[in-house]
């Protein structure tokens, strides 16, 4: 690598190349990088008619902000991981007591040819508001997200893939019996590779079984992939969590949600409710807030390159979330006059005229919905609706009737 390399192209080119070299040291003959995919292919040996393709999305966002060495350790784990790591369990047999759920974002992992090729897509489900459950392969050194294909080939339901996923994690997730504490308890729970805590989540019962060691009705926090903060449903405490969970959800390249969750009577996870009226409805809506705009940001990224390889011509509506001077938050996104968009849901809808001469206007969400018949489009991980323009002349009198400042 000479000295300009170093300071030629974008962060995502560095990056890559810094994946190429370790993956030359560790003797790979072949390493062709792609960056419209952002991925690198590779042949191990070269005589070999396999290639494999190495994705860099997750890694280069979980690598943002970190230190040079920590970034290299990141990268000698990925290369050591996927050429010289053991090959996973590939029977049915072989892999079932070895599965285990994770909970990640909705739209973690749809990078690269995830995009087109099913096959290859990682297996998962809906969860929780914004977050999908997947499954890996808990191996010793790493782990590996299974994939349709795999699923295809072991010939076991899907469902089947899962429920062995959480019934292995709720054998090692056996928590002992303890008597209540005198006051309220804060538990944290830090993973250091193998203790699946923030999956836990997933488990019908977990969560609540705990409230004899936090001393209340338990409430969670999962900031990031490694981290699970466990607390009684205290007035006092919670609102001091939500602060600090916001700060380390904001800063970790591997965060998972700011949100605060509890279980219904059910022992199933669900987020805290927190109505209008409640002493936290302001922190919750602030965590939910910015829970919606990291994961329609992916989206929205995602839908783009859908677009532009495809060449179709439409609008991704953005969702931006703003502040107030009480520390509030709300989203909005924009339907301009005459444009095919793609509208996704927010707080409000700026409508913006043709005529830029002519001042553009809020409406609330539930006013738009109220006066416009929107069809979401199938098949999306989070609501879009695709408007093709504006609506007839008269309801947009009656929305701008109803215009209102944020």
């Amino acid at each position: 690598m000479g000295i300009l390399d170093r300071f030629v192209g974008s962060p995502q080119d560095r990056f890559a190349r810094e994946v190429i070299a370790e993956l030359r040291r560790v003797g790979v003959p072949e390493a062709t990088y792609d960056p419209e995919e952002f991925s690198i292919r590779i042949r191990t040996a070269p005589d070999d008619d396999e290639t494999g393709e190495i994705y860099l999305h997750n890694v280069f966002q979980e690598s943002a902000g970190s230190s040079k060495a920590e970034r290299r350790e990141r990268i000698t784990r990925l290369v050591s991981a996927l050429v010289r790591g053991p090959e996973p369990p590939q029977t049915w047999a072989e892999v079932r007591t070895r599965l285990r759920p994770v909970l990640r974002s909705a739209h973690y992992g749809l990078t690269g040819s995830y995009e087109v090729d099913v096959a290859h897509a990682m297996v998962s489900r809906p969860a929780l508001p914004y977050l999908y459950e997947y499954v890996v392969i808990d191996m010793a050194t790493s782990m590996a997200y299974v994939t349709v294909e795999q699923v295809g080939g072991w010939e076991v339901p899907v469902d089947e893939v899962f429920a062995a996923a959480r019934a292995n994690l709720a054998e090692m997730s056996v928590a002992p019996d303890e008597e209540p504490g005198d006051g309220p308890a804060l538990l944290r729970f830090v993973d250091s590779g193998d203790g699946y805590f923030t999956s836990r989540l997933l488990l019908d019962g977990w969560l609540a079984g705990l409230s004899g060691r936090v001393g209340g009705q338990p409430v969670a926090f999962a900031p990031d992939r490694d981290t699970l903060i466990v607390a009684a449903d205290d007035p006092v405490l919670l609102p001091k969590l939500f602060e600090l969970v916001e700060q380390d959800f904001l800063e970790s390249p591997r965060a998972i949600s700011p949100q605060a969750y509890t279980s219904g009577a059910d022992g199933v996870v669900l987020p805290y409710p927190a109505p209008d009226g409640h002493p936290l409805a302001g922190a919750v809506r602030r965590a939910d807030a910015h829970l919606a705009r990291g994961e329609y940001a992916a989206q929205t990224e995602w839908l783009k390159r859908q677009y532009e390889r495809d060449g179709t011509d439409v609008f991704v509506a953005s969702h931006l979330v703003f502040g107030r001077p009480d520390g509030s938050l709300f989203s909005v996104t924009s339907w301009a006059e005459d444009v095919d968009t793609l509208l996704p849901e927010a707080d409000y809808v700026v409508f913006s005229f043709r005529d830029e001469d002519r001042e553009p206007f809020y409406v609330a969400w539930s006013s738009v919905v109220a006066e416009v018949d929107l069809e979401p489009v199938a098949g999306l991980r989070l609501p879009r609706y695709r408007v093709t323009g504006w609506p007839q002349a008269s309801t947009v009198e009656r929305l701008h009737a109803q215009a209102t400042s944020p």
